[in-house]
């Protein structure tokens, strides 16, 4: 019977056959609009994967980098001639004073730090500091942005960002004082291996 009424000559055959057309046209729009959401979907997920991937690569990278080496300022017991004659012993007469030693860095010198050593060195913990940078974890992933702050006393935080994902590698600093308190007197700062929270690795 449908198939006689499709091909009647009767108005009411175009009326089913537009309503077909507009059904078929429905399915294949809502198809289509399915497909189109599940491909952004996708590529939100790679994007957001890849976002993931270079921030845990770079917070292990820093991680693992960083915090190797110390840094060492202090003073040492001096004794040096005057130039002058005791009148009384004819001896040369010697003068002794605390005299601070040019700072430095092991392993390497004061040029071979890291990050964190050479900051520290300008204020010796004195002062905060803060600067931002960029790296790339690794080939082909997108480029982490970095918010590196030292606070007074040397402990440092770095949080990285990429895209939605962010994780945070912290460094606490430990200085200990070295001395025989007659000869010499150091304080040696180093840092704990770092930390790394808010979805690191």
């Amino acid at each position: 019977m449908l198939i006689k009424k499709l091909h009647s000559t009767h108005g009411t055959s175009l009326l089913i056959a537009l309503l077909f057309f507009a059904i078929c046209l429905t399915i294949g729009s809502l198809i289509l609009t399915a497909a189109t959401a599940s491909a952004a979907k996708t590529k939100d997920r790679y994007a957001d994967q890849q976002n993931y991937l270079a921030v845990a690569s770079a917070a292990r990278l820093l991680r693992d980098e960083l915090g190797v080496h110390t840094y060492t300022t202090g003073q040492t017991w001096e004794t040096w001639d005057t130039g002058e004659i005791d009148p009384e012993t004819g001896e040369a007469v010697t003068a002794s004073a605390w005299e601070p030693i040019t700072p430095y860095i092991t392993p390497g010198d004061a040029s071979n730090g890291d990050l964190l050593t050479d900051t520290y060195a300008i204020s010796q913990g004195t002062a905060a500091s803060s600067d931002t940078f960029s790296i790339s974890a690794e080939e082909g992933l997108p480029v982490v942005s970095v918010k590196f702050q030292m606070k007074v006393g040397g402990d440092a935080v770095f949080t990285l960002t990429g895209g939605d994902y962010s994780a945070v590698v912290t460094f606490v600093a430990r200085t200990v004082r070295i001395t025989d308190f007659a000869t010499y007197d150091y304080l040696t700062t180093s840092w704990d291996t770092g930390v790394i929270t808010k979805g690191g690795a």
